[in-house]
């Protein structure tokens, strides 16, 4: 028996490394699917988009100029959401109108415009992207969002990148990533 002893030892290990492998491709797999299912969503969600901005535009994603397009979610008594606008807005002025559009839509439930306006004028933000008030949270919800910030980068209606929580548009990963997908 003790010189079948290492062969056991080595079959046990080799047993419980193939096991692990299995574990992970396994968990990797469903994180993928469930990624891919939830992107799927978002862009069939995109190619449906009809909306109205604040100041009466008429916006239908079909028909956006731009190759890349920025959903981000935010309300005005989410501090993160505020924190990260300044940088949303810089990166917009980074790139021409079509180049990059930007549709922030607000999920403030209470005194919506009034607190849209408020932020609006409190971060100096005028007409660089279009404000959506996404009344009663319809739009978020059928996203299936359960927190805000979320920014969502279409690259030619086509889910490019993803962020549930605060986000720097500012980056160097982030500028050079919108530089490529402008490019095509």
């Amino acid at each position: 028996m003790k010189k079948f002893l290492p062969l056991i030892i080595f079959v046990l290990i080799f047993s419980a490394f193939l096991a692990g492998q299995v574990g992970w491709q396994n968990l990797t797999a469903e994180t993928k699917s469930k990624t891919e299912d939830q992107y799927a969503l978002y862009e069939n969600l995109f190619l449906k988009g009809k909306y109205e901005s604040i100041d009466g535009n008429k916006i239908e994603n079909t028909k956006l100029k731009s190759p890349v397009v920025i959903y981000n979610f935010w309300a005005s008594w989410c501090n993160p959401c505020i924190q990260e606008m300044p940088s949303l807005l810089e990166l917009k002025k980074k790139f021409k109108d079509d180049e990059l559009t930007v549709l922030a839509f607000n999920t403030d439930e209470d005194d919506q415009l009034k607190n849209i306006q408020k932020t609006l004028k409190k971060l100096n933000i005028r007409n660089e992207f279009s404000i959506i008030a996404d009344k009663n949270t319809k739009i978020a919800e059928s996203f299936k969002f359960t927190a805000i910030p979320v920014t969502i980068i279409f690259n030619r209606g086509k889910v490019v990148y993803f962020s549930n929580g605060p986000m720097d548009f500012n980056s160097i990963e982030i500028v050079e990533k919108m530089k490529k997908w402008i490019k095509g």
